[in-house]
């Protein structure tokens, strides 16, 4: 039952942020009502709407991280098509998301949670020979990289330009700064 409450809520917040654009102008009140439990229900599961929507961004960042692990990734490129094949999955959620001005918050929550999996991960080409403080700037500009290019695609280009050709484009664009 818990795990079909918070379904619900989130599925509710949802809703109400695609009509109304700001979590500002969501009340506990409604987004409980929307997802047809009682307000003190909400407050079993949650302290804020906020966290409705953290608990969510978490569990998506934690699927990522999963999932990143058991990939078997060899090289950078494989890095970056399943960043966007992964994320890109849950399009229409972060499309809401980024129209109520909300997707940052995956970028700044991955910061702190990215990190020790991108080490294990890269470390077959990237890591060997780098110290901890340049393996963290480079996993800055990494995530930081990839989410701006998932970001300007979902904001115009979602709907035209399936996600290998997205990839495709980040690389190239990887390749024109190595290039310069």
């Amino acid at each position: 039952m818990e795990s079909q409450t918070r379904q619900w809520l989130e599925e509710a917040l949802f809703d109400l942020l695609a009509t109304k654009k700001s979590l500002h102008n969501i009340s506990i009140a409604e987004l409980s009502e929307h997802a047809q439990i009682a307000r003190r229900t909400f407050y079993r599961y949650y302290h804020s709407k906020e966290q409705v929507l953290t608990n969510y961004l978490d569990r998506l960042i934690q699927d990522y991280i999963i999932e990143l692990q058991t990939e078997k990734l060899t090289n950078f490129e494989d890095l970056v098509n399943f960043f966007f094949q992964y994320w890109s999955q849950y399009t229409e959620s972060l499309k809401i998301l980024q129209d109520a001005n909300l997707l940052v918050l995956i970028l700044q929550r991955s910061y702190d949670k990215l990190p020790d999996a991108y080490s294990t991960v890269m470390a077959p080409w990237h890591i060997t020979n780098s110290d901890q403080k340049q393996i963290t700037y480079d996993i800055r500009f990494i995530t930081g990289g990839l989410y701006n290019i998932f970001d300007e695609w979902l904001k115009t280009d979602h709907q035209t330009m399936p996600v290998n050709e997205l990839v495709t484009t980040a690389l190239n664009t990887i390749k024109r700064m190595k290039d310069s």
